[in-house]
């Protein structure tokens, strides 16, 4: 099931600064310390270079697309990364944090853990976006036995000339007792994922 919803708060932006949330930092800090730095990392020329670290390695080999993050909301361990390829000459960047990821495959187990982590994340975005965002929930998925997702863009965003348009941010809490697409591991998950893409200008 997929729900529009409008005008998440009265708080703007500019009221979400955050002192000491300075692009690079590890910890949060502030009323909005927690996406403030990706909110503005994503509208950079090169969306969210400024947050990344060192690249990650596959065993000696360092990744060229794949980057540690520097800034941890809700003191996850983020990762950027650069995909290029899309359409004609479209990459998409992107700052993926998981807030919760469980180590049992009990559908009880962890649920309160990780609704406790996505309740506190969704409570920031909904308190610091304004109401120049909007925000569409999904509460179904075949692929998991519980789902919950908020996609959130601005109001006034138009899509890509490219045919395709990627949501500047989501915040997915999920549970499957089976191992996930291309590896990934079974019980909760929850994720935070901010996105960006930058087209190529079209050939005049």
């Amino acid at each position: 099931m997929r729900i529009a919803i409008i005008g998440l708060s009265m708080l703007t932006l500019s009221a979400c600064g955050a002192a000491g949330s300075e692009f690079g930092t590890e910890e949060a800090a502030g009323p909005c310390g927690n996406i403030q730095a990706m909110l503005d990392a994503r509208t950079e020329a090169e969306p969210f270079k400024r947050l990344r670290g060192v690249n990650k390695m596959m065993g000696d080999t360092p990744l060229s697309d794949t980057f540690i993050g520097t800034h941890k909301p809700f003191g996850a361990a983020c990762t950027a990364s650069v995909m290029n390829g899309f359409g004609a000459g479209t990459t998409i960047y992107t700052y993926s944090c998981p807030l919760f990821e469980g180590n049992s495959i009990g559908r009880d187990d962890e649920r309160a853990d990780a609704e406790a982590a996505f309740d506190t994340a969704a409570s920031e975005m909904r308190a610091c976006l304004g109401d120049g965002w909007e925000t569409a929930e999904d509460t179904e998925n075949g692929d998991y036995q519980v789902y919950h997702k908020l996609t959130y863009k601005p109001v006034d965003m138009a899509d890509s000339a490219s045919g395709f348009t990627v949501d500047p941010a989501f915040l997915e809490m999920s549970y499957t007792p089976f191992m996930r697409g291309r590896g990934g591991p079974p019980g909760w998950q929850v994720m935070l994922q901010f996105q960006a893409q930058v087209d190529t200008p079209a050939k005049e």
